[in-house]
C-alpha cells in the first residue's frame, strides 16, 4: 500500500481550513482522515484541527473498526463543542469529518458533512460517501443532477457537521481489490472537478504524487476558490 496527500490553500483564500491525517501503521493498514473548517463560521480551522486530533493514537486492530470510528466521531464533537463553549470568540465553529480505515482487503468509513471518499477501480470511480449538504439531499431524492448538485447554490450548506446539533457519521465498509485507488478530497476539489475529471486524473499513467499535483492544478485553473486537500491510497 502507497499513500500520497496534498494540500492548497487556493486563490482566494486567506488561510487552510483543511486538515488531514494520512498514516499507514503497516504495509496492510492504514488510517485516513479528512476535515474541511466551515467557511465563513468561527475558526474553522480550529474545529477541523480538533476533529483530526480526536483520531491520535487510533490503532483499528484492537477494537472493532466500524464501532471505534462512530466513538472517535463522537469524541470529535464532544470536543469542538467544549472549545467553543471555553472561548467565545470560536461560539459556532465546525467542521465536516472524513475518516477511513484500510485493513487488509477492507474498508471502513465514517463521515459527517460533505467531504468525500472514492474508490477508483480500472477506470470507473464510485463515489462512496454521500454530501451532508442541501443539494446533497435534493440528489439523494432525485430532484437535481449530480452535475446539477455540483454547481447549486445550496452545494456548500451543510446539513450535517461536527460541532453542530446534527452530527451523526453516515458509516459504511467496502472491499478492495489490487490495483484499486482510495480518494478522499475536500470539497475545494470535487466541487470545481467533475466525476469525470477526477476519473481522468486517477487513472492517467503518474505516480501518485503526481495525481494529486495534476489535480491540484485543475482546480487553481479553475479558479481555486476554496482550500483544496486530498488523500490517496493505492492498494
Amino acid at each position: 500500500m502507497h499513500i500520497e496527500s496534498i494540500t492548497n490553500i487556493g486563490l482566494h483564500r486567506d488561510n487552510n481550513e483543511d486538515r488531514f491525517l494520512a498514516k499507514a501503521m503497516d504495509e496492510k493498514i492504514a488510517l485516513l482522515v479528512i476535515a474541511d473548517g466551515m467557511g465563513g463560521h468561527a475558526a474553522g480551522e480550529i474545529a477541523a484541527e480538533i476533529a483530526v486530533g480526536a483520531f491520535e493514537g487510533f490503532c483499528p486492530a484492537e477494537a472493532d473498526t466500524g464501532a471505534e470510528l462512530v466513538a472517535r466521531v463522537g469524541r470529535a464533537q464532544e470536543a469542538v463543542i467544549a472549545r467553543a463553549r471555553a472561548v467565545s470568540s470560536l461560539n459556532g465553529m465546525g467542521t465536516t469529518l472524513t475518516a477511513l480505515v484500510i485493513s487488509g482487503q477492507s474498508a471502513f468509513w465514517a463521515h459527517v458533512g460533505d467531504t468525500r471518499i472514492y474508490l477508483y477501480r480500472k477506470g470507473g470511480l464510485l463515489r462512496i460517501t454521500e454530501d451532508h449538504t442541501v443539494a446533497g439531499m435534493l440528489l439523494k431524492d432525485g430532484k437535481i443532477t449530480r452535475e446539477q448538485a455540483r454547481v447549486h447554490p445550496y452545494s456548500g450548506v451543510l446539513t450535517r457537521c461536527v460541532g453542530c446539533e446534527e452530527y451523526e457519521p453516515d458509516t459504511g465498509d467496502f472491499e478492495l481489490a489490487r490495483g484499486d485507488l482510495v480518494f478522499l478530497s475536500t470539497d475545494g476539489l470535487h466541487d470545481l472537478l467533475p466525476d469525470e475529471s477526477i476519473a481522468s486524473i486517477l487513472g492517467a499513467r503518474r505516480a501518485l504524487s503526481e495525481k494529486l499535483t495534476d489535480l491540484v492544478a485543475a482546480c487553481l485553473k479553475e479558479g481555486g476558490r476554496d482550500n483544496i486537500t486530498a488523500i490517496i491510497a493505492g492498494i
